[in-house]
Parts: structure tokens; C-alpha cells; sequence
């Protein structure tokens, strides 16, 4: 083949290519991913591989977008480090270490988004070290959207000590924003109505007390929503569903108000019994709340030290974790009683001269508490208990 028909060939094939792309209906698709988007062109008349929620634009033609793009918002701005961002591999982290975590979910397309992230960075910045804001594009964490059920943007969830407790549907502006979490700081009542997020309860790690009631308002309500409010470590829920308090091993037949706190630590259930006083209702939840063994250390001081209970010591090697088990054990015995105590005490102490076997803890821990080793310690061991040898 000469050529002058080659060229002529190659001519003629490239227009008749040019006028079936003309003539074909085409698609232009804008894919947004964090820091810009992508444009991408198709000859078929279908929707691009990613689909989840909205993250596609689809027009039918490069002029129709061409129209389109330009009433696009920008994204959100994500230079900011007063809003924390979060992904796959910090989410849980965070939630899980700072107690109180607000959480907004945004699509950068959306318009309600980009006006609701002015107003939630103003409230991180006047938040700063009291409550943690942070923010997740859903359009570049897929599948930590498909997790937590996002369906629309902007959606705001609200985090306790790594629970998801409420959904923020108030005014989207800074006041509101702020307003809301100064008094979730102090504690404050959920409703629990699903059986799914009773599930989920169950195996959070928090400590949670559920009131089941026969009304979400009134005085039983009140008194619930007072006594979160002195023990802001402790998340309260009320429900009036037999089904879900029967989750928590609560009789669907017993006569209400009744109540249970659920420990983290020890997964322990502890039902409330006696009348239904604020009183009754605080002294229950300090009794309870502290898991049966709990180790000495700067966390944990204050609520050792500051409790109520009687102290049980143990001083072992870390290491030494079939004594500690033994131990551990004999505290489930003096649950709400006795604190069983790792770590280390200069106050006044009476020493276990014996084995450290599981009975024989049991019964040095049953004369404490009637005060009988007080009389078998002589007067030498209390002398030098006292000096902290």
C-alpha cells in the first residue's frame, strides 16, 4: 500500500470516528476525593463504578456539565487542626480516649455541609480543651460511612466515652453547638428505645445504667437525669421497651421504676433494690460503679481514694498474674462492698499472714469488713503499718 493511501485511509477512519463520538449521547461524571476531583468520560449511558450516596454528579452531555459545575460548592476546607479529622485508622481511637466526642459527617458537595463547617470549626475553637469536634468525608471513608448508617449530609452523632448516645439535630450554628455539649459535660439522660443500640450498649466499654420506667417524663425521669449529673463517668439511658430491658436481664414483668448499671471492666449487672430515692439512686451507682478489682495508678486515684468502700489491698509483681487472678476472684465475692486495690498504700493496713489462696482471702476480707483483724494484728504490726513499713 502506497503512502498517499495509508494516510488516506487513516484520514477517513479518524472522521468517521469523530462523527459517531459526535452523533453518540456520552456521559460526564465529576468523582470528588479529598483535595480536588476527577473528571472522567464514558460513551455509555450508565452511572461510573463508584455510586455510594451522592458522590456523582452525571450529566449527558460536556456542555450540560459544563452548565453545572459552576453552581457546585467547594469543598470544605481541611487545613484547619481546631476540627480533628478522621479516618479508618484514628476514628476508634479517639472516640474511645477522650470522653466527650462530637463527630460531623459530610459530603464536600453538599451545600448544607459546606454551611455548617464555618459554624462547627467557630465551636471547636471556643471548645478547645474541654470537648473534642472532629469531622469524617464520608466520600473518601466509604465504608466508615456504611458503618455508622450515614444517609444523608451533614450528619452530626455524639459520643460518650466511645458510645454513640445521640444524634445532634438542633440548630446548626455555633451557639447551639456549643450550648449542647457545655451540658452534656455535666452528664445528662438518654433514650434508649432500639433493640439494636441495646445490643451495642452491651458490649461498649463504658460503664451505662439503665432506668426502666413506665413514662420518659416525669419525677422518675427527673431523678435519673439528676443522678447523671454527679456521676458524669456513668452514661444513663431510660427506656420504656419490655424488649430491651429484658436485654439488660431486667424482668419485662417487674413493677418500675427499676434500674441496672452494667461496669465496663467486669460486665457485671447490678440491680438497684429499695425505693427510688435520690439518695438510694447515688449511693447505688458510687457503690457499683467501680469494677470488683481495679489497679492503683494516676488515673484511677481519685476514684479509689475518694469512694466510699472499704479498701482491700494487693502489692505484686507485675508479672504475677496467677496471684492477681486468685485475687480478682475473691473481689467478685465483696463486689460493692470492698475495693480490691493492685497497687500500693502508705495509710493504716493489716497484712494477710498466710497463703494468698483464694478462701483464705475471702476470709481475711470478711473479718475486715466486721472489723475483726483489728484485735488479731498486734499492737508491734499496726506501730510499723502506720510508719508505711
Amino acid at each position: 500500500m502506497s503512502t498517499k493511501a495509508y494516510l488516506l485511509m487513516l484520514s477517513t477512519t479518524i472522521f468517521l470516528l469523530f462523527i459517531l463520538f459526535r452523533l453518540s449521547r456520552f456521559c460526564v461524571y465529576k468523582i470528588d476525593y479529598d483535595g480536588g476531583y476527577v473528571l472522567c468520560v464514558s460513551v455509555f449511558k450508565k452511572l461510573p463504578p463508584i455510586s455510594y450516596g451522592n458522590t456523582v454528579e452525571l450529566s449527558d452531555s460536556y456542555n450540560s456539565f459544563n452548565d453545572q459545575k459552576h453552581k457546585l460548592p467547594p469543598a470544605i476546607d481541611e487545613k484547619e487542626d481546631v476540627v480533628v479529622k478522621l479516618s479508618d485508622k484514628n476514628f476508634n481511637h479517639v472516640i474511645a480516649k477522650n470522653q466527650l466526642v462530637m463527630v460531623l459527617f459530610y459530603a464536600p458537595w453538599s451545600p448544607q455541609s459546606k454551611k455548617l463547617a464555618p459554624e462547627y470549626e467557630a465551636a471547636a475553637t471556643e471548645l478547645k480543651g474541654k470537648s473534642v469536634l472532629a469531622k469524617v468525608n464520608a466520600m473518601s471513608v466509604i465504608e466508615l460511612a456504611k458503618k455508622w448508617r450515614i444517609q444523608a449530609y451533614p450528619t452530626v452523632y455524639f459520643f460518650v466515652n466511645g458510645v454513640h448516645v445521640d444524634t445532634y439535630y438542633h440548630n446548626r450554628t455555633k451557639d447551639a453547638i456549643v450550648n449542647y455539649i457545655k451540658t452534656k459535660m455535666s452528664g445528662d439522660l438518654y433514650t434508649l428505645m432500639k433493640i439494636e443500640k441495646a445490643d451495642y450498649l452491651l458490649t461498649a466499654e463504658s460503664t451505662i445504667a439503665l432506668g426502666f420506667l413506665e413514662s420518659l417524663k416525669g419525677t422518675e425521669s427527673e431523678k435519673l437525669a439528676a443522678a447523671s449529673k454527679l456521676h458524669p463517668d456513668v452514661i444513663f439511658f431510660q427506656t420504656t421497651r419490655a424488649d430491651v430491658a429484658k436485654m439488660f436481664l431486667i424482668d419485662p414483668e417487674i413493677k418500675r421504676p427499676a434500674l441496672v448499671l452494667l461496669e465496663k471492666e467486669s460486665k457485671q449487672l447490678s440491680h438497684f433494690d429499695g425505693p427510688f430515692t435520690d439518695a438510694r439512686i447515688y449511693d447505688f451507682i458510687s457503690l457499683n460503679k467501680i469494677p470488683p478489682m481495679i489497679t492503683y495508678t494516676r488515673e484511677t486515684a481519685a476514684l479509689i481514694l475518694d469512694s466510699r468502700l472499704q479498701e482491700l489491698w494487693l502489692f505484686a509483681t507485675v508479672h504475677d498474674s496467677e496471684t492477681k487472678s486468685i485475687f480478682q476472684e475473691a473481689a467478685k465475692a465483696f463486689k460493692g462492698k470492698v475495693i480490691a486495690v493492685n497497687g500500693f498504700f502508705n495509710g493504716e493496713k493489716y497484712v494477710l499472714n498466710g497463703e494468698l489462696t483464694l478462701s483464705n482471702i475471702k476470709s481475711f476480707a470478711l473479718d475486715f469488713l466486721e472489723d475483726k483483724l483489728r484485735s488479731q494484728q498486734s499492737d508491734t504490726t499496726l506501730l510499723e503499718n502506720k510508719k508505711g513499713y
